[in-house]
C-alpha cells in the first residue's frame, strides 16, 4: 500500500520540526522531509498556526514564528487551511476527542482525507483519523 502524501500537521509536530527538536519522532520528521522533497502536501490548519503563535509569544520555546510562517507561506508543499463551515460540521461528528482545538485539527484531517502527523496519544488512540 502506498503511504499517503497528504498530511495535516498538529501543533507540536509543526513546532518541533521547525526548531529541530529531538522530541519529534524520527519517523514523523522523515515523513515531512519526504513530502517536502517529493511534492507532497502538508496541510497546516489556522488553529495550529494560532497555537504556535501563542507558544512563541509566551516564550515556551525559542521559535522564530515569523520565519516559520514565511516558509510555510512560500513553500508550495505547505498549505494553510482555514476553519470554515465544512470543517466545523466535521468537528461536530467527532466523539472520541473532547478538547476542542484537537477536535478541529482532527476534523481538518478528516475533511481533507489526509493522514495526521501527531504525537498526541488521545488523537492516536481515538480512531477518529489515520495517524502516523
Amino acid at each position: 500500500m502506498e503511504e499517503p502524501t497528504l498530511y495535516v500537521l498538529d501543533t507540536h509536530v509543526l513546532i518541533w520540526y521547525f526548531i529541530g527538536s529531538n522530541r519529534l519522532r524520527q519517523k514523523l520528521k522523515e515523513r515531512i522531509d519526504k513530502a517536502r522533497r517529493r511534492g507532497g502536501r502538508l496541510l497546516v490548519p489556522t488553529i495550529v498556526l494560532s497555537e504556535a503563535l501563542d507558544v512563541a509569544e509566551k516564550g515556551r520555546v525559542e521559535l522564530d514564528f515569523a520565519g516559520m510562517y514565511r516558509l510555510i507561506r512560500e513553500e508550495p508543499e505547505f498549505e494553510i487551511v482555514g476553519f470554515g463551515p465544512d470543517v466545523f460540521e466535521e468537528t461536530m461528528r467527532i466523539r472520541e476527542i473532547q478538547e476542542i482545538h484537537e477536535r478541529i485539527i482532527v476534523a481538518t484531517a478528516r475533511f481533507y482525507e489526509a493522514g495526521m502527523l501527531t504525537k498526541d496519544r488521545i488523537i492516536r488512540d481515538s480512531g477518529e483519523v489515520e495517524t502516523l
